[in-house]
């Protein structure tokens, strides 16, 4: 039964994701840019983002159809928050945060295009992860495919920012600081009524649209109120 009931969950998974694929292939690019501004504006006026000196913010996949972070990420580097970025380990769902130290730490990597923090800096040390930095984590701005307003969160399939997040969350409680706070990017078109999601699936705190900010938890609520911003 558990197996019929997994495999069922799996086909709604695809069919999901199908779904909000071919959407995103119809958004234009005048209309993700704009979508984007907003989306931007209303993450860049939160507490979320004012209170939080260090920082995970992805950086955006221009053929993948994400919500673009260059002007978030340009922020939090003029605001001189420590930043993180992820850079894909391997095929087995495991991927670092290291630190971003301006732009020209990033070069692509095939086949997407995605731009990714070299492992060393410019004077040949190891670029710091993370998890490997005695320093708390406040914010974890993350992508995704599809999204629902509970916060339950569908990525491409890979479980990598799952496999992380834990250890972002376990580490934190270890050391008696609050976890990261979860916030996800999203278009219009991304939301739909109801995300499937396995116990595994991590959820987010809140969701920010071009239209809103979804609080899915009492710490979103706190940290991303709705604002006004045109």
């Amino acid at each position: 039964m558990a197996s019929a009931a997994t495999a069922e969950l799996g086909v709604d998974k695809r069919r999901v994701r199908e779904q909000v694929k071919k959407a995103l292939r119809q958004l234009s690019a005048e209309q993700m840019a704009e979508e984007s501004r907003l989306i931007a504006a209303r993450m860049l006026a939160s507490a979320a983002f004012r209170d939080s000196p260090h920082a995970i913010i992805y950086v955006h996949c221009a053929k993948l159809r994400e919500v673009d972070t260059t002007a978030i990420l340009e922020a939090a580097m003029a605001e001189h928050k420590r930043l993180y970025v992820p850079r894909v380990q391997d095929k087995e769902a495991n991927m670092h945060f290291l630190h971003l130290d301006g732009w020209g730490a990033l070069q692509e990597v095939p086949p997407f295009g995605i731009r990714e923090p070299r492992p060393t800096y410019d004077d040949g040390r190891e670029r710091q992860d993370v998890l490997l930095v005695d320093e708390p984590l406040e914010l974890i701005v993350m992508p995704g495919l599809a999204f629902d307003r509970s916060g339950r969160r569908l990525g491409r399939g890979g479980g990598y920012y799952d496999k992380f997040i834990y250890s972002a969350q376990d580490r934190a409680a270890a050391r008696g600081w609050a976890p990261p706070l979860l916030v996800a990017l999203s278009f219009r078109s991304q939301l739909v009524e109801r995300v499937p999601v396995e116990p595994h699936d991590v959820g987010v705190d809140a969701i920010v649209t071009p239209d809103d900010v979804i609080a899915c938890t009492p710490a979103g609520a706190a940290a991303l109120p709705a604002s006004s911003v045109s």
